[in-house]
């Protein structure tokens, strides 16, 4: 199937991982797909390499004024720390994707789906710190908000033509990062360079060290928990190191089904972009007959405190997903720059936790004002744990 005109796509964190990926798509459907607005929060180069080789003419940056002002006329760019909310608000496009990293995608998302334009979103924070107004927004004016995320993808692709009424139970799977053998008292010393080293998925930083915590797998388990109307309670995980299963769908019958593909990224954003319809492409190929076994086991949840924090954040509803995200944000950074260990992530994330009010969640301005005081307990904790001063341990 084919779409019946090129689709206008702006890209936000087009410089990542996931932005990378959708210009690899485009290049491959360019007769499918046009690329009219690109923004990230820095790297001036490559925004203009990316700007040249597609013709784009709406550029937006966060973080680099004082460099553009010297490089480029300041008309053809949206410049400031608002820039990419701006950019969605006044942009013509059919669809944002947002592969924007950590909570300066929240905006951009709201902006879009506000004027009715769907959201392709690779940004987990937008939908665990304020998924309810974020779904609620969507259905107010209209729009969709499609995942990009591979095991979101693809309960969204086992749910094409089933009645969610006849769900059981949402599994999602994980390879376990790169410590699922390791004892818990080892990780103590790992390094930045091992945390890095995912053994599936070529990732960003923050993504790949909350994928070694499995904090990752905890915000997934909160999105889809908005993005299907789920209680988190029938939401599963389920370790599989193989990468090919990417999520599965439990029905009320005991039937189970999965979707199944190469670990390769292209593909969920390809779905994403060319959604409702399905495109032929040759971008991505999963020989069936060269798949080999397919194994699944329980997650021993007790070597991962990341991922039951963030269910106890998600439990207790309110503001406490944004802090915990904002919190995780300060937690990872410090870990890359070497500044805590690795096990003190989890340490932050909890201190956080338990000194954060119940409060109930009713506008996107108590999200940005838990954001910003999560940030403030988190790197007090740093600093604790960096000078010796900090005494709270993860149970």
């Amino acid at each position: 199937m084919t779409l019946t005109r090129r689709k206008r796509l702006l890209i936000q964190g087009v410089t990542g991982s996931i932005g990378c990926s959708t210009l690899d798509v485009v290049r491959a459907h360019h007769d499918l797909f046009q690329v009219v607005g690109i923004a990230a929060r820095h790297s001036l180069r490559e925004v203009q390499a990316i700007a040249q080789e597609f013709g784009v003419e709406s550029k937006a940056m966060s973080e680099a004024q004082p460099v553009l002002s010297a490089h480029a006329s300041p008309v053809r760019w949206i410049l400031g720390e608002d820039a990419l909310a701006k950019q969605a608000m006044t942009l013509d496009y059919d669809l944002l994707v947002n592969a924007v990293t950590g909570s300066a995608g929240l905006e951009s998302t709201q902006a879009a789906l506000a004027r009715g334009i769907p959201v392709a979103l690779a940004n987990k924070e937008t939908l665990v710190a304020a998924g309810s107004l974020i779904m609620r927004s969507a259905r107010d004016h209209s729009a969709q908000v499609i995942p990009i995320d591979s095991e979101h993808s693809a309960i969204l692709q086992c749910l094409q033509g089933e009645d969610p009424a006849t769900i059981r139970k949402l599994w999602l799977t994980t390879s376990g990062g790169p410590f699922w053998d390791r004892p818990r008292e080892e990780l103590a010393t790992v390094t930045v360079a091992q945390a890095l080293h995912h053994p599936t998925w070529g990732m960003g930083a923050k993504i790949s060290i909350d994928s070694a915590t499995l904090f990752n797998k905890g915000l997934e388990v909160i999105e889809a928990a908005h993005l299907f109307n789920m209680d988190i309670e029938r939401i599963g995980i389920v370790a599989h190191r193989q990468s090919i299963v990417h999520s599965m769908i439990e029905f009320a019958d005991g039937s189970v089904k999965a979707q199944l593909s190469a670990p390769d990224m292209r593909l969920p954003i390809l779905f994403a972009l060319s959604y409702p319809q399905r495109v032929t492409s040759d971008l991505v190929r999963t020989t069936v007959d060269s798949l080999g076994c397919l194994s699944f086991h329980p997650v021993p949840l007790e070597n991962f405190p990341c991922f039951r924090l963030a269910l106890a954040a998600m439990r207790r509803s309110g503001t406490a997903p944004a802090a915990i995200s904002a919190a995780d944000e300060i937690a990872v950074s410090a870990f890359l720059e070497g500044t805590v260990g690795f096990l003190d992530i989890a340490r932050i994330l909890e201190t956080v936790l338990k000194q954060w009010p119940d409060e109930v969640l009713n506008d996107f301005r108590q999200v940005r004002q838990a954001d910003e005081r999560a940030r403030h307990l988190a790197r007090a904790c740093v600093l604790g744990i960096a000078t010796g001063k900090e005494t709270v341990h993860c149970s």
